[in-house]
């Protein structure tokens, strides 16, 4: 699940060469390691997005500017939880559970605002914003 909270950031990664003036947040200590560079702030981070896998399972992930994200199914069902941290380029998401932190890279956002999100193993899904405001 953890593939799911990453393309929520890629999306707000991608949105950072957008033309709009947003007012200046600054971004969160989200742990990132030395020579990381922060690429959007945590207000554009975070919030509600809509991933669409290769076999159509639709999932929304929420970030929250706390540093933690929630996934759910289209009926509001928790599917996952954790923290998330950005490093570079990439959403770097670890869950709750026993398993490694993933790492995912976002590409350009297309005229509709969705975009790709692409994991270290080549696994890739299609992410659109379909809300600016986090919740815990």
């Amino acid at each position: 699940m953890k593939k799911f909270l990453f393309i929520a950031a890629c999306s707000a990664l991608a949105a950072c060469g957008s033309n709009e003036a947003e007012e200046p947040v600054e971004p969160m200590d989200t742990t990132a390691t030395a020579g990381t560079t922060d690429t959007a702030t945590t207000s554009q981070m975070t919030g509600t997005y809509e991933m669409t896998m290769d076999d159509g399972t639709v999932v929304r992930q929420t970030i929250n500017a706390d540093g933690s994200y929630v996934d759910t199914d289209l009926e509001g069902n928790e599917l996952e939880r954790g923290t998330w941290r950005q490093q570079g380029d990439q959403l770097c998401l670890d869950d709750a559970g026993p398993g490694a932190e993933e790492c995912w890279t976002g590409s350009t956002a297309g005229p509709d605002g969705s975009f790709e999100a692409t994991g270290a193993d080549g696994t890739s899904v299609t992410v659109r914003r379909v809300d600016d405001t986090a919740a815990m």
